[in-house]
């Protein structure tokens, strides 16, 4: 594959190999956008939503805080408190 490889992504290849089990570990909120992204782009979106749904498995309080966060920056169109511009992160890391 590209070097585009995700260090979890075998983990997560193994671990949600089927459709069913992408939906089935995902927040709810999350299966409708599945669902339409994978409707659209068929399987090269489960890179992508396999990924996701590691992560929620091994941490969905993470997952609803930046649900959450998403909402709260789409409703008042502004930055979280405590955000960092992009230029400045990545000046930051030195990239």
């Amino acid at each position: 594959m590209t070097d585009d490889r995700w260090v979890l992504d075998d983990l997560a290849e193994a671990r949600f190999g089927s459709i069913a089990a992408i939906r089935a570990a995902l927040l709810t909120e999350d299966v409708a956008e599945f669902d339409a992204a994978f409707a659209a782009n068929g399987t090269s979106v489960l890179v992508a939503w396999r990924r996701i749904a590691l992560l929620t498995e091994q941490d969905p309080a993470c997952r609803r805080q930046l649900i959450d966060a998403a909402a709260e920056i789409r409703r008042t169109c502004r930055p979280r408190a405590g955000s960092v511009p992009w230029a400045e992160l990545k000046a930051e890391l030195g990239l």
